[in-house]
């Protein structure tokens, strides 16, 4: 069977929505499910972020080593362990550009944004040809929105009332986060192995940029859905996201024997639990890996 049909076999024992683009790095061969639709970007979208971090850092408008003194007004709800820290604690910008992608970090991921402006990495994404990643949120913004608390201001009084939500009622399924328009952080699976593929072979705004990225995406310890059953030593890139429904990974596998590299980006939303998704989505990355050692 080609990639095409293995995927689709996989994706045909789920009964939630995928979106997928598998791409070999060296030989072209590629497969796409539903490349062009939108998905709501959950936690992958610190990605793009991460690229136009680098992308400054290339023009000289901001420095690795600059630091922020955390304050109760960055706190935010959910992954990370920012929130955890005592107020004052003073953070580099490459721990904060570490954290945001290896423990998925909220408020890291926030104090970014605060640095370089989620129009900014919009704007970036539209300049490299990337028109349907959108990005229009803070982890603030989609959390309190998600919780249906649009208005609540950020400090630690809404730290808490959205973080009390989240544990007793979840996310609103109905919520305006869901609808897979450009007035969300949503992206195409083509446009964002497209991103992935100029990270992973070094054409995004340098070279060194675009190991700057990698450096910090192979560090990821959330390894719960890519290479969850890949073999033990298998080196991969990665960044996962969920919120809700919606189950997320994307990344770049390097195979062994100099058998080179693949993109994978696995979107997805209507899934009954978040462990039904991640199981699909190792799957998904098994078959490919599977696919391209013994080809």
């Amino acid at each position: 069977m080609s990639l095409q049909e293995k995927l689709e076999h996989v994706l045909s024992e789920s009964s939630a929505t995928f979106g997928v683009v598998v791409k070999h790095l060296g030989t072209g061969e590629e497969a796409r499910v539903r490349p062009e639709q939108y998905f709501q970007m959950a936690s992958t979208f610190k990605v793009p972020i991460l690229a136009t971090l680098f992308r400054d850092i290339d023009e000289g408008t901001c420095s690795l080593e600059q630091r922020f003194r955390l304050t109760e007004d960055d706190l935010v709800p959910g992954s990370g362990v920012l929130k955890e820290f005592l107020p004052g604690a003073d953070v580099a910008l490459r721990d904060l550009a570490t954290l945001m992608i290896i423990v998925s970090d909220n408020l890291a991921t926030d104090k970014i944004l605060e640095l370089i402006g989620a129009e900014r990495v919009d704007a970036y994404m539209k300049e490299l040809g990337l028109q349907n990643i959108s990005i229009k949120q803070s982890c603030w913004e989609l959390l309190s929105v998600g919780a249906g608390m649009g208005s609540e201001k950020k400090g630690a009084e809404g730290f808490h009332k959205v973080t009390e939500v989240f544990k007793t009622s979840g996310f609103d399924s109905d919520s305006v986060i869901f609808q897979p328009t450009p007035e969300n952080n949503v992206t195409t699976p083509a446009d964002m192995n497209q991103l992935l593929e100029w990270i992973g072979t070094g054409q995004l705004s340098s070279q060194a940029a675009s190991d700057g990225i990698l450096d910090i995406m192979k560090r990821q310890q959330l390894r719960n859905r890519i290479p969850y059953l890949l073999p033990d030593q298998t080196v991969v890139a990665s960044k996962s996201g969920t919120v809700g429904h919606v189950v997320n990974d994307v990344g770049i596998v390097y195979l062994p024997e100099e058998k080179g590299a693949f993109t994978i980006t696995a979107l997805s939303f209507g899934h009954a639990s978040t462990k039904e998704g991640e199981r699909m989505i190792a799957r998904l990355a098994q078959t490919a890996y599977e696919h391209f050692v013994n080809e």
